[in-house]
């Protein structure tokens, strides 16, 4: 019987961490949006302004990361953000007005900032040499997984308890997870004793021998490149989060129950979670850039049915929810694959922290849009999903003409 790598041990100590910076703080949350929006008088453009909240500081989380990982290194660091996330919730215990809700949603960002793709990005290449995107969007599926299980989960809660307690429970779980997080995560393969999986150790003695001989190396990422590829990554992330945020008050705006809009978040959160697995396998298979541009057309078209919302149809909107959770996968695990495949292996930790940065930041301009655009057409979102169509379809062709320019 073949020995369990100690790898895939941090592959699910990444995967719990992401289900909670990402599946929790972000995914998860956006089923209260409703919630606090009706009990506590929130307008549409205040409700988005939470999420935008969150962004703000994530942003800025970004640009400290490298120096956060200096610090206290992925172990302690990714747990100390997961840790961020139940400080929020107890924050949104205790809320009562928008001050408060935006201070939790600032808090919020601590742990999407810190315990976002780039730590998990890094972990799964310091442990695995085979493998390496499949890691990666096993580890990006838990914040589908999150989609999938906590708006049910949530959602009955809420109608059994009040939404104070509900928020306390949600700590509470938390802050477990931050413990198995800590207890199961290694910084280095070699901390155990070991090389990456994949990695063998006599292929090393020989690339040893070798390494005075001429190689071929990637070359540096070019100027060319990187604006193509950043401004690529700036709309997918101006299209990604906030579009998956608000995908509940757009289908309750047009109508549609609440319990209804939980479903449809499940879905996106079963179909992320399925489709970030088969993208990585894919990847593994046929490489970053045709594997991209095959999620692009899925997440371009999955846009495209949300902006039918309005026909209250529930097979389209079923439809819709399956197909944008599907695409979702190559803006969520898209900047890590295209920083192996655009720059050099020594460029890669920068260039995937300047991706995310650039995600991050097209996430934190567009977070309010949405709700602003409702305000304007009487309550609906679904221009906003016009506009995130549109950008998805932009987006998608700079990061072609990336892959192109380096070839």
């Amino acid at each position: 019987m073949k020995k369990h790598h100690y790898a895939w041990t941090i592959c699910a100590a990444g995967t719990l961490l992401i289900f909670i910076t990402m599946g929790a703080v972000s995914n998860g949350f956006s089923i209260y949006l409703p919630y606090i929006r009706d009990e506590f008088g929130l307008s549409n453009a205040q409700t988005s302004t939470l999420v935008t909240m969150r962004l703000v500081v994530a942003f800025f989380c970004m640009l400290l990361i490298g120096k956060y990982y200096e610090l206290f290194e992925i172990r302690l660091g990714g747990s100390l953000a997961a840790a961020f996330g139940a400080i929020a919730f107890t924050i949104y215990s205790f809320a009562s007005s928008f001050p408060m809700f935006a201070l939790g949603a600032g808090v919020s960002g601590l742990a999407y900032g810190f315990g976002s793709m780039v730590p998990v990005s890094i972990l799964m290449s310091r442990w695995f040499d085979d493998h390496k995107a499949l890691a990666i969007s096993i580890c990006s599926a838990g914040s589908g997984l999150g989609s999938v299980v906590l708006p049910p989960v949530i959602t009955g809660l809420l109608s059994a308890l009040s939404m104070k307690t509900v928020f306390r429970l949600e700590a509470a779980f938390i802050i477990a997870c931050a413990l198995i997080i800590y207890l199961l995560i290694r910084n280095n393969p070699y901390d155990l004793g070991l090389t990456r999986l994949g990695e063998n150790r006599d292929r090393l003695a020989q690339a040893a021998k070798d390494s005075a001989a001429p190689r071929s190396l990637k070359a540096p990422l070019t100027k060319g490149v990187l604006v193509l590829s950043c401004t690529g990554c700036f709309l997918m992330g101006a299209q990604g989060n906030p579009g998956i945020m608000h995908i509940p008050v757009l289908f309750t705006s047009e109508g549609f129950t609440a319990v209804f809009a939980a479903t449809l978040m499940s879905i996106i959160g079963a179909a992320l979670t399925v489709g970030k697995i088969i993208f990585g396998e894919v990847t593994d298979k046929i490489g970053g850039f045709r594997s991209s541009v095959i999620f692009f057309v899925i997440l371009a078209l999955g846009n495209g049915l949300c902006c039918l919302a309005g026909l209250g149809s529930p097979v389209l909107s079923l439809a819709a929810a399956f197909t944008l959770g599907f695409g979702y996968s190559v803006s969520t695990i898209g900047p890590s694959i295209w920083a192996g495949d655009l720059s050099s292996e020594f460029e890669f930790s920068k260039t995937v922290r300047t991706f995310q940065i650039f995600y991050s930041l097209g996430a934190l301009i567009t977070a309010s849009v949405p709700g602003i655009l409702a305000d304007h057409f009487g309550g609906s979102y679904v221009p906003a999903f016009v506009m995130f169509t549109v950008m998805s379809v932009v987006a998608s062709g700079l990061i072609i003409g990336a892959y192109i320019k380096r070839k």
